[in-house]
């Protein structure tokens, strides 16, 4: 089912765009306008320009722009239908009726969560009820993580005790078969009662959505004895560790203004970097990058970053990763940390500073695997084989032939062999030809599976677009001004000038203007907002939010417009001009009068229009 137009509109028109910006961006008012900087880029000097009586935002650095759905969009990475259903909850509106198979399978996720969510407070509340002189708040200490980075990032604690969770639930009325598909506790067997606990004595870790719905959970250890080190959920439909990140609700915004994406390998990694403002990362969940990990970044941003531990373990680990990250079109950058330091040790010792330089001459990920391969086939002539044999499949994954053939080109130089012999490799795997068997890492990864339940989201139509690209200045400058105020756009109707835009684009949103603003007067206002669901590149009709038309007054704002549409009708009289001679040079009509008699028309009209 879709949502109808109608409650997308009433979605819109219920959800204040400064309310939900003011979340993410710290706006100051000027004007009728809010300004701030802008989320999408990194700036000093705020270019971001909100309109709360218009609805709208337009960038005017990076030219990010449109209504409060497409912030939703770009900012939290959702999809449409997505944006509806979280501003439709967030206004407290009721969502369509849908069939009763999906309404099922809808109240069964929120369920989901819902009870996520009692556990995450069950062990946030237990964490916080611990002595400081507690072995658990001892070791927080020595990792850094004070109260206020427990609060912010609801860090909890499983109690050694088998069944403190299950008797909270029991008491809560959670029904327990929810608890168990989630792996928060499992039922007793041996002809006993109840359930027990699945994590204990464990320094808990909630991972939420970019929504801040709860989807799980991670569990470390306080002792060598207790294994494994780290438990995580089990995959259910509320969550599917191959899918999602740790710390993602916090960093995503980061991540967009950075324009990069940091990843590391585990939780305390990611809050060892929390500790230091290093805002833009976040942390597989102790597994290994898979594609769904890489299309959650591509959400973001096109630009990753691995920082992995500098021991064998983690150069593995960035080695597998590589094909994904190529086949995916991202452009990625590795490091290594030396004296095989993870993250908290490295800060510890070098201190954030030196991080961030590292950081910064961090080299392609490409560039460095196949360095580190290299040194350890030491330069043999079979060395040199095996890993072209090893490295054609990843370069055969890279999607950008640019990257390819540049990779192809550098990996041939570090062999020292001639670059057709790289060529020659990759040609074999992208012709099926034989070649040498791909290590099981190296693997094209598998097709994804079937959606989860939490995805089954109901569907909303997208929006058709008008296409404003190559639309002359004077005909997007009618559009702006027309959409500053009411008394603008009549005089622009008034006109009479409906089909004599050169742009087929411009055309079509003016047609579409007339028709909203004739049919609902009083949504004036609300046209900036419909308009940037519909309009390509929507930049082109956010300009009136800049100083350039707010600061006209009406005397300079009617000079404006009356000065677009005369250039409007001038082009148009001289395009049809045109049309209307060469008509004549060709064949022609039988009787040219006609034509003639239009011509001279025309040229009236403009001599008209030139001495206006």
């Amino acid at each position: 089912m879709k949502f109808p137009q109608d409650f997308i509109e009433r979605v819109r028109e219920s959800t204040n765009i400064v309310d939900i910006i003011s979340q993410y961006v710290q706006l100051r008012r000027t004007g009728n306008n809010f300004q701030g900087l802008c989320p999408f880029h990194n700036e000093k000097s705020g270019s971001f320009s909100v309109s709360l009586d218009k609805q709208v935002y337009h960038c005017f650095g990076c030219k990010a722009s449109g209504n409060v759905y497409t912030f939703v969009q770009q900012f939290q990475a959702l999809t449409f239908p997505e944006s509806v259903e979280y501003l439709a909850k967030r206004a407290g509106l009721a969502l369509p009726e849908v069939s009763r198979g999906e309404a099922q399978r809808t109240d069964a996720k929120q369920t989901l969560f819902k009870v996520n969510s009692l556990a995450a407070q069950f062990y946030h509340e237990q964490l916080k009820r611990l002595p400081e002189t507690s072995d658990v708040k001892k070791y927080l200490v020595t990792r850094g993580l004070n109260e206020e980075l427990i609060n912010l990032y609801k860090i909890g604690y499983a109690p050694d005790d088998w069944s403190k969770l299950a008797e909270y639930f029991e008491n809560k009325k959670v029904p327990m078969t929810v608890a168990e598909q989630l792996g928060l506790v499992k039922r007793r067997t041996g002809g006993k009662s109840g359930h027990f606990d699945m994590f204990r004595h464990r320094l808990i870790f909630p991972i939420f959505s970019s929504t801040g719905q709860c989807l799980g959970f991670g569990g470390r250890v306080f002792s060598k004895e207790q294994q494994p080190k780290y438990l995580n959920s089990p995959d259910s439909p509320a969550f599917h560790k191959g899918k999602v990140f740790y710390g993602l609700d916090h960093s995503a915004k980061y991540i967009r203004s950075e324009d990069e994406a940091i990843v590391v390998e585990g939780y305390m990694d990611w809050l060892a970097l929390a500790k230091y403002a290093v805002n833009n990362m976040v942390a597989t969940l102790g597994t290994a990058l898979t594609q769904d990990h890489a299309r959650v970044i591509k959400r973001y941003t096109n630009r990753v970053l691995l920082l992995f531990d500098g021991d064998e373990a983690g150069k593995t680990a960035a080695t597998r990763s590589l094909p994904i990250l190529l086949n995916e079109g991202l452009h990625a950058r590795g490091l290594f940390l030396p004296e095989n330091l993870d993250p908290d040790d490295f800060l510890k010792k070098y201190g954030v500073t030196e991080l961030r330089k590292v950081i910064a001459q961090a080299p392609d990920l490409f560039d460095l695997v196949t360095t580190h391969a290299w040194l350890q086939a030491k330069g043999s002539a079979s060395g040199q084989i095996q890993l072209m044999d090893e490295f054609a499949p990843i370069l055969a994954q890279t999607n950008d032939p640019r990257y390819r053939s540049l990779y192809i080109r550098n990996f041939a130089n570090m062999l020292d062999v001639d670059a057709r012999l790289v060529e020659q490799s990759v040609k074999k795997v992208l012709s099926g030809s034989p070649a040498a068997p791909l290590k099981p890492v190296l693997a094209r990864p598998a097709a994804p599976a079937p959606k989860p339940i939490q995805e089954a989201v109901v569907e909303a139509p997208k929006p058709l677009l008008f296409d404003l690209k190559k639309a002359p200045n004077s005909e997007v400058e009618l559009l702006n001004v027309i959409l500053l105020k009411e008394v603008y756009l009549k005089e622009a109707l008034e006109s009479g000038i409906d089909d004599q835009f050169a742009h087929p684009g411009v055309k079509l949103v003016f047609k579409r203007i007339a028709e909203v603003y004739r049919q609902m007067p009083s949504k004036f206002d609300s046209l900036s907002a419909l308009l940037a669901g519909e309009v390509t590149p929507v930049e082109i009709i956010t300009r009136h939010l800049s100083g350039n038309y707010t600061g006209l007054d009406n005397e300079a704002a009617h000079k404006l417009l009356q000065d677009c549409i005369k250039r409007v009708k001038q082009n148009f009289l001289r395009v049809k001009s045109k049309e209307l001679v060469s008509s004549l040079r060709g064949a022609g009509p039988a009787n040219p009068t006609d034509q003639l008699e239009q011509i001279m028309n025309i040229h009236k009209s403009r001599k008209s229009l030139n001495r206006e």
